[in-house]
């Protein structure tokens, strides 16, 4: 094998500058808007979709989403096996959908060894996925071998950490990837006025504090970030929220070079649940060798 090339899906939210740099494979997902079918990020782009997002009505949600069948991660595996390269396969996190399984699915009808094709649950979503499929390809561009590529990957996995908010609960609710645990929490029809701040933890969204505000919601943002002694790489991720990623970059310039932030739109497929005015934060502490 020549080397290690990494793939993962298009709810990485990795600016394609980024993608071109590190030789990254992006699988797209695909968004279903009534009876149009778009694949993710390539025939639907984040700015596009939320131009349409803010028309729709929280009660009246035209979309859905699905993820890739596994004959499109066979095509992706088979070309890049063939361009002798050994494969890191980085998804999102199993809990939130089919992604991962359809990934292995393919590994299996390949019948690769685990030396060939990895295929990894990130735990994770958004720039929480895209920070470790980004640091894996620096990694594997310097020549890391394929073994030891993956046991720095899932150390990654335990030093990245995503929080978010939503403008309004109905979207997540809709979209059915609330655990019990958040459903519980949150009550079953929460104010209009409750933007409660949300983490990912174990590849679940599980509650972390109970903000009602926006404004509250971004300071308690602003906290996560300040609560880590060592941060490697940061990103803001949102819906179309510029003026509000603006207040984070200053509020946070103290301790995290704004210039040094990435900053993306959520994806369309990651938007679909989350709904205008989302946003979050991804907080990479590095370490890992």
């Amino acid at each position: 094998m020549l080397g290690v090339r990494i793939v993962t899906d298009s709810t990485c939210d990795l600016p394609a500058e980024l993608i071109r740099e590190y030789n990254i494979v992006v699988v797209p997902m695909l968004v279903h808007i009534g009876k149009e079918t778009f694949l993710d990020r390539v025939d639907l782009s984040p700015e596009e979709f939320h131009r349409r997002l803010n028309s729709w009505t929280a009660s009246a949600i035209p979309v859905s989403t699905s993820h890739p069948p596994s004959d499109v991660f066979e095509d992706v595996y088979k070309r890049i096996l063939k361009e002798g390269e050994s494969i890191i396969s980085i998804h999102h996190s199993a809990k939130l959908g089919g992604t991962f399984q359809s990934a292995l699915n393919a590994r299996s009808n390949i019948l690769a060894p685990a030396s060939q094709i990895a295929v990894i649950d990130s735990m994770s979503a958004s720039f929480g996925l895209g920070v470790i499929a980004m640091e894996a390809a620096k990694r594997a561009k310097y020549g890391v071998h394929h073994t030891e590529l993956v046991s720095i990957v899932n150390r990654m996995i335990f030093q990245t950490h995503v929080i978010f908010f939503t403008e309004t609960m109905h979207y997540l609710q809709h979209s059915g990837r609330m655990t019990i645990k958040a459903q519980a929490a949150l009550g079953p029809t929460p104010p209009t006025n409750f933007r409660p701040l949300l983490r990912l933890e174990d590849g679940q969204i599980v509650p972390f504090e109970r903000t009602r505000t926006r404004t509250k919601a971004l300071e308690g943002l602003c906290e996560f970030i300040e609560d880590f002694p060592h941060i490697e790489e940061m990103a803001i991720m949102h819906s179309n929220s510029p003026n509000d990623v603006e207040t984070l970059l200053t509020r946070i310039a103290p301790i995290f070079p704004r210039e040094q932030a990435y900053i993306c739109l959520f994806s369309p497929v990651l938007a679909a649940h989350l709904g205008p005015g989302a946003m979050g934060v991804t907080v990479y502490e590095g370490g890992v060798f």
